[in-house]
């Protein structure tokens, strides 16, 4: 039987790392989530395609820098600025649709691919 005060804890200090990987669950939220948001703005729901836009980022944030999370919030105070103007509205809520997509697609959770075809294909 090994002495404790041999023992090795110099690998006290690593980070654990989950056995649960939750990405494939998170894919499935956000594809959920575009669908509703595709839904909303289809059907005129304003208010609703800005919620599930603000769950789309609250899936995203995580793993964005300090300056996106700037621009989303500069979102918010334009969309909180605008009143009753649905027209303008709208196009704000265009651009935060695509600012989000972008997002999703840098962090290679979209439909941009880092790796070519080539690379598949040789």
């Amino acid at each position: 039987m090994e002495d404790n005060a041999d023992a090795d804890f110099s690998k006290a200090d690593t980070p654990k790392v989950s056995k649960y990987n939750s990405a494939i669950a998170q894919l499935y939220r956000i594809d959920a989530l575009w669908i509703k948001a595709h839904r909303s703005a289809i059907g005129g729901d304003l208010l609703g395609w800005n919620w599930v836009l603000d769950r789309i980022w609250c899936e995203l944030a995580a793993n964005v820098k300090d300056d996106k999370v700037k621009i989303f919030n500069d979102f918010v105070v334009e969309i909180s600025d605008i009143k009753g103007k649905k027209d303008i509205l709208y196009h704000v809520l265009l651009r935060k649709e695509i600012f989000l997509r972008k997002i999703q697609n840098d962090q290679g959770k979209g439909d941009a691919y880092a790796d070519s075809i080539e690379e598949y294909m040789g």
